[in-house]
């Protein structure tokens, strides 16, 4: 009986390391979690190495401008600061951030579904990997839980705020572009007119000839509204 136990408990733990090998990839690491910047990026140090830039995928939070957005990062915070994870990378942003999914040591807590589960953050619906997190989305909506508690004129997703911003910042630029005054820009130069000009040494030597139209050159100011004009 004991034996028929071991040799059961020997099949699980050779099954798990199995799997785990299997769901890992080269590019997975365990390490400490560092400073965390927001609500769903943080930076991560392996046991060798510098500290690894991550950002949770599926999930986006609050920034930190917006309602909510202090809270967000708290709640991460207190989910894995300075705890140990394993971090299954799933790809690189154009930012050089690694996009993962990050699971608590040594519960294995899911970070994403537990930040989602809490109301803490938004389900990035666009391009959702994982579709479980709509439903955990919707039940926390329900429930009112976290974010979803505040008032409706507060709840814009920061995929939207963000944009909203930069319009703001572009046409911040536009008005301040419009509204600056050309730099002064004098100089006087010689007009060509109709005739033979003649430079001002060769007139009345013997380089001037009597059948030559003589134009005297005018000075003409190149003014800040005709440099507008190029």
């Amino acid at each position: 009986m004991v034996r028929s136990s071991l040799l059961a408990g020997l099949c699980l733990l050779f099954c798990a390391a199995v799997c785990s090998t299997a769901w890992a990839d080269d590019r997975d690491f365990s390490g400490t979690v560092r400073k965390i910047f927001d609500g769903d990026s943080f930076l991560v140090r392996p046991a060798q190495g510098k500290d690894v830039d991550v950002r949770l995928q599926d999930i986006d939070a609050p920034e930190k401008r917006q309602p909510y957005g202090n809270a967000a990062r708290a709640a991460l915070v207190k989910l894995i600061g300075d705890r140990q994870v394993f971090v299954d990378v799933i790809d690189t942003d154009r930012y050089g951030r690694k996009v993962v999914r990050v699971y608590r040591e040594p519960d294995r807590l899911d970070v994403v579904k537990a930040l989602v589960r809490d109301g803490h953050v938004w389900v990035y619906r666009r391009t959702v990997h994982d579709r479980s997190l709509i439903e955990l989305e919707e039940e926390a909506r329900a429930s009112r839980r976290g974010l979803w508690a505040l008032p409706s004129k507060d709840l814009t997703p920061p995929w939207q705020y963000r944009y909203q911003q930069r319009q703001k910042n572009a046409k911040k630029t536009t008005v301040a572009l419009e509204g600056a005054q050309p730099r002064g820009f004098h100089q006087t130069v010689t007009p060509v007119a109709a005739g033979i000009v003649v430079a001002p040494g060769a007139v009345g030597s013997s380089e001037a000839r009597p059948e030559w139209t003589i134009v005297v050159p005018q000075p003409v100011e190149i003014t800040d509204q005709l440099y507008r004009q190029r």
